[in-house]
């Protein structure tokens, strides 16, 4: 299976698409290959799905398109909290809705998800969602009923993986990886220097300062303020 994402108009792949999907064959030796176009616009879609002529007889190609009027994973009967996150993230679920935005973190929370897909998750959906849906997001994760998953299980997992090295400085460096688990999964990404800060640091208390602050935080500068 072929996954191409289209996000824009492009007549190159009427020649390219064909192509994926004989070179696929070619390489991999199977009978069978399939393509799968992501296209979040339902206009441009459309396009997606005209059939491709190659102008040989019988080999013609009409591409399996997906879109955001109704992805896999959008209706309310959809269980998989991996299909409810990919609906999310093709704008088949408002996120910008406090029912949309519950939705897809109850689909993250799910004790069927492992804690680094959770991380996965949480940090591309947080990435892909409009402003307004991210402040809806974030005021939602640090509230009970989700704080305990998206931000007391990330400190925890951090604490307890440092600790687990055995080292004099375990708690300290447990407190330095869960706060850049939490950077990652918030999307914010830490310059070098300050990544260097974060790792070099061996004072618990000022990394839970820089902990509490990343979890609003709109911008890792404001996370080292100091």
């Amino acid at each position: 299976m072929i996954i191409e994402p289209q996000l824009r108009d492009s007549d190159t792949k009427r020649f390219s698409w064909p192509v994926y999907l004989t070179t696929a064959r070619r390489l991999n030796g199977c009978p069978a290959a399939v393509l799968v176009v992501l296209c979040p616009d339902p206009a441009e879609a459309a396009k997606c799905r005209q059939t491709i002529r190659t102008g040989h007889p019988g080999f013609d190609l009409t591409p399996i398109v997906i879109d955001s009027s109704g992805p896999p994973g959008a209706g309310d009967d959809d269980g998989s909290p991996y299909l409810t996150v990919f609906a999310a993230s093709m704008g088949g679920i408002d996120m910008e809705s406090e029912p949309g935005a519950h939705r897809v973190l109850d689909a993250i929370a799910s004790p069927s998800v492992t804690d680094t897909d959770r991380l996965r998750m949480t940090a591309i959906i947080l990435n892909l969602a409009s402003d307004a849906a991210r402040q809806i997001l974030e005021a939602m994760m640090t509230t009970a009923e989700y704080q305990k998953t998206f931000i007391e299980r990330i400190h925890d997992q951090g604490i307890a993986e440092g600790e687990a090295r055995g080292k004099a400085e375990g708690k300290a460096e447990g407190k330095a990886e869960a706060l850049l688990k939490l950077l990652s999964a918030r999307g914010l990404a830490p310059t070098d220097e300050q990544r260097r800060q974060v790792t070099s640091t061996t004072d618990p208390a000022r990394l839970d300062l820089w902990f509490d602050r990343a979890i609003t935080a709109s911008t890792t500068a404001a996370v080292f303020a100091d």
